[in-house]
């Protein structure tokens, strides 16, 4: 019998999602641990014993096996990566601390732009003394005007290997009009040094916006080494522990990605870890039928909120990734360090949680694993909404009283409240900080929530969902029936998916009768074409092509003259048509109004195409999971006192034993292998014919 098998790596917990060729489909928490690939492995032995099998017996069966990880947004945010070099033209060695004037302000939220003391730069990746400059210059054109001075080159990068360097970064000006500067000098460079890791602006992002094109090229130099060395120890302990086949990498935008394609490119998984719940999201909304969903991941350390609108998940082209401005598509999750392991502390007399996180070790006081700092998930088990006995399937036990002895030394005493008050004040202030961050992902960008469904996934998410839910304005709730791992599901169900830009400005004339005047479709679809060879080549070369199989997903950037950001554009069919760029106008046009609002566009201002997005989309094999019905009528397994400005007896219910179709309401508790759910009070549940949860709150 052959498996699938998709993993993803948490700050707290790595989730195993195993699917048969039945569709049956099982779930596995562990630990994550300081080396990963022996968390991994740890996973892969539970999923394994479950089978009744051995490790080596299990792995050869896998025929497809998928991981998410964050290692990569981990290196850059803990600045964990690599002694970087950096060539760039000669006069342009300040471009990442100029940065543009952005990076005091990148990242902050509105509210605190106008707070100076909140304004900072984010700590370099590089020193100042590994900058060097070529002597090179090549116009807007794509014309040389100073060809590159080799020999001063040569020494430039000698003087760099000298000091240490692990990875280069070479950038240059207009690159991306002609590569030919960079290429000489990467050529250089492994000619005097043939395993330094190099990263050249003109394959990796050949876009226009000097700084945020160098910034992505530093990034990527900076996290090559540390991905290789992580993907080569996860091939080596998978191969050793008797898996045979190629393993994916889920990248940025929800797609997975052969480790040739993740080594060269190691910046598109900065996004690795949410998408893959992302990606669930977006496949189970459309088989249920909901155009309109918020996702909510609550895990062990973070909080990540994203938007499906009209049944597509909203992706950005640029990323913000620890006040860094980089040219990197992305899924557009937004995170907040809240989660089961968020720490909770008492400052300046007032409650405080996260963004600290306990991780999984030594984790929350109540894993019995050396903590002392109170923790929501400590919270959560005072409060009685976690069963002790029950926690990751009864395989971890959890001690309420060092739960409740950290809430009382850390929060209660400190702020003059009992350790029940203290511990409702941790639950509450953790669910009004997760709403905050479900307001800013649909009211800032112009959406209603109340026209949204709410996705609620993660260990924790199902157990607080209810809470934050109603504070965001959200009316309704699913909890998939695969909570506790449904980023790990994702995985199984990504396909494999290569992204490639290329910058191109085309700028209309303004003709308020002929729109498109000026844009010449036939030269956009000539990139689209070399974008698209580029792609397949690659695909050819990583030895998984299958035409059959492909699918082509085109877009450009489009903005009104003189604007700063874009607004991406789908593009169907040719543009070298003579009617297809007034409709690909008229199509910018609604977009933009359908994300800024109604009238909000111009029918006479300058139109500029600025960048081509193209990605290949290669199906890969998977599996429909099968959903089997409970004979019998409901009926709760229990009752567990829960504590609600008083203590209530309430209702649990096991998960497996609800029967399809079954109705019930609240307040009542469901428990899971992996998670709990917690039904409010006159909220109303039903089990739908997937064995979803579908809640709908109370007003």
């Amino acid at each position: 019998m052959g498996y699938y098998v998709g993993i993803d790596v948490g700050g707290t917990f790595t989730d195993v999602c195993v699917a048969n060729q039945d569709g049956n489909i099982s779930v596995y928490k562990t630990p994550t641990l300081p080396d990963i690939g022996v968390g991994v492995i740890n996973g892969l032995r539970l999923a394994a014993e479950a089978q009744g099998l051995g490790l080596p017996t299990f792995l050869a069966q896998v025929e497809r096996f998928g991981h998410g990880s964050t290692v990569a947004v981990n290196a850059l945010l803990q600045r964990r990566g690599v002694r970087v070099g950096l060539i760039t033209t000669r006069g342009f060695a300040d471009t990442l601390w100029i940065s543009r004037m952005m990076a005091m302000t990148t990242g902050l939220p509105p509210e605190h732009l106008t707070h100076y003391r909140r304004r900072k730069r984010p700590d370099p990746l590089m020193a100042r003394s590994l900058v060097r400059e070529a002597v090179e210059r090549i116009d807007y054109r794509g014309d040389v005007v100073v060809a590159l001075n080799v020999d001063g080159a040569r020494h430039a990068i000698r003087e760099l290997l000298d000091q240490g360097i692990e990875s280069l970064a070479i950038c240059t000006l207009w690159s991306f009009r002609n590569p030919v500067h960079e290429r000489m000098l990467r050529e250089i460079a492994l000619e005097l040094a043939p395993d330094l890791y190099v990263s050249v602006s003109s394959d990796l992002v050949p876009v226009i916006k000097e700084y945020e094109r160098m910034a992505t090229t530093v990034v990527n130099a900076y996290l090559g080494p540390v991905v290789n060395g992580y993907i080569s120890a996860m091939g080596n302990e998978l191969e050793t522990s008797g898996f045979g086949n190629e393993f994916f990498m889920l990248n940025s935008v929800g797609g997975v990605i052969p480790p040739k394609e993740a080594t060269l490119k190691p910046i598109q998984l900065l996004g690795s870890g949410p998408s893959g719940g992302a990606l669930a999201s977006q496949l189970l909304a459309r088989q249920i039928g909901l155009p309109n969903v918020l996702v909510a991941d609550m895990g062990g350390t973070s909080f990540d909120a994203g938007l499906i609108v009209e049944g597509e998940l909203l992706l950005q082209t640029e990323a913000v990734v620890g006040n860094l401005n980089l040219l990197s598509p992305m899924i557009g999750i937004r995170s907040i360090g809240t989660g089961g392991g968020s720490i909770a502390v008492s400052a300046d007399g007032m409650l405080k949680v996260g963004p600290e996180s306990a991780g999984s070790f030594p984790g929350p006081a109540c894993y019995g694993r050396g903590g002392t700092m109170p923790t929501v998930t400590d919270a959560d088990l005072v409060l009685g909404f976690l069963n002790p006995e029950y926690f990751l399937s009864g395989t971890m036990k959890l001690d309420a009283e060092a739960a409740s002895e950290a809430i009382r030394k850390h929060v209660a005493e400190p702020l003059g409240l009992s350790v029940l008050d203290a511990a409702a004040g941790i639950r509450e202030v953790a669910d009004q900080q997760m709403a905050d961050l479900l307001r800013q992902s649909t009211l800032e960008r112009g959406y209603d929530p109340r026209e949204f469904c709410l996705f609620a996934y993660g260990g924790a998410g199902p157990l607080h969902a209810c809470a934050f839910g109603r504070e965001a304005g959200v009316r309704s709730v699913v909890v998939p029936v695969a909570a506790p791992v449904f980023s790990a599901q994702g995985i199984l169900a990504a396909d494999m998916r290569l992204s490639r830009q290329r910058s191109i400005l085309q700028r209309s004339r303004g003709n308020a009768k002929a729109r498109a005047e000026g844009l010449e479709g036939a030269l956009v679809e000539s990139i689209f074409k070399e974008l698209e060879a580029e792609v397949r080549d690659a695909f050819e070369r990583y030895g998984v092509s299958d035409a059959a199989r492909q699918t082509l997903v085109r877009s450009v950037s489009m903005r009104y003259s003189r604007q700063v950001h874009e607004v991406s554009v789908p593009v169907e069919g040719s543009l070298a048509g003579p009617q297809a760029m007034a409709d690909l106008v008229a199509n910018f046009d609604r977009t933009y109004e359908h994300r800024y609002g109604r009238g909000t566009g111009s029918r006479s201002a300058v139109i500029e195409i600025t960048n081509c997005h193209l990605q290949l989309v290669q199906a890969l094999p998977k599996v429909a999971a099968a959903v089997a019905d409970v004979p019998g009528p409901l009926a709760p397994s229990g009752n567990r006192r829960v504590y609600l400005k008083g203590w209530v007896d309430v209702p649990v219910y096991h998960w497996d034993k609800l029967p399809l179709g079954s109705k019930f309401a609240g307040p009542a508790l469901v428990d899971a292998p992996g998670t709990t759910v917690w039904i409010g009070p006159d909220n109303e549940v039903r089990v739908d014919n997937l064995g979803n949860l579908r809640m709908e709150l109370a007003k």
